[in-house]
């Protein structure tokens, strides 16, 4: 066979084989269902109540307010835990769930009544850490906010053109 056409096959064959490797390597990944997958956020550390997280440090916060805050973030991460523990298990059945089953009704209520705990655990997190803050930081909160959101966009941009 000529050389010119045996390199074309071997780069064929070659690529086949990384491609062979790529998809074994994927196939060794821990698989996670559709259900768990559905379950978790996607949000990055800090996006708490809508980014409060990232700008809490930009309040200048005295020791007094930082102690109430990680004493408040203490408390609810202890009832997040315990709630999602509770509710994971039901979200997980309710995901795989046929919509014909007879327990249906009941899966999609118990579900509803999960998520309206979390918006309204969310509410009451928020009051009480607004309560902790004086005028002047609450009033510096949207700008923040609007500055953090801008800035985390531009980065996505940079490393979307990067990429």
């Amino acid at each position: 066979m000529n050389l010119r056409f045996q390199l074309p096959a071997v780069l064929l064959m070659a690529s086949f084989g990384c491609g062979a490797l790529g998809v074994a390597a994927w196939a060794d990944e821990p698989q996670v269902s559709p259900a768990a997958r559905a379950w978790h956020s996607h949000a990055m550390p800090g996006e708490f109540m809508g980014g409060l997280g990232r700008v809490l440090p930009a309040l200048a916060l005295t020791s007094e307010q930082k102690t109430q805050v990680q004493s408040l973030m203490a408390q609810v991460k202890a009832e997040h835990e315990a709630s999602h523990a509770s509710s994971q298990a039901s979200h997980e059945a309710f995901m795989a769930a046929d919509p014909m089953d007879a327990n249906y009704p009941a899966m999609l209520a118990a579900e509803k009544a999960n998520a309206a705990a979390r918006v309204q655990a969310m509410s009451d997190t928020k009051t009480q850490l607004y309560a902790i803050l004086t005028p002047a930081q609450k009033a510096q909160i949207p700008a923040l906010l609007a500055a953090n959101k801008a800035d985390r966009r531009a980065k996505r941009a940079a490393w979307m053109h990067a990429h």
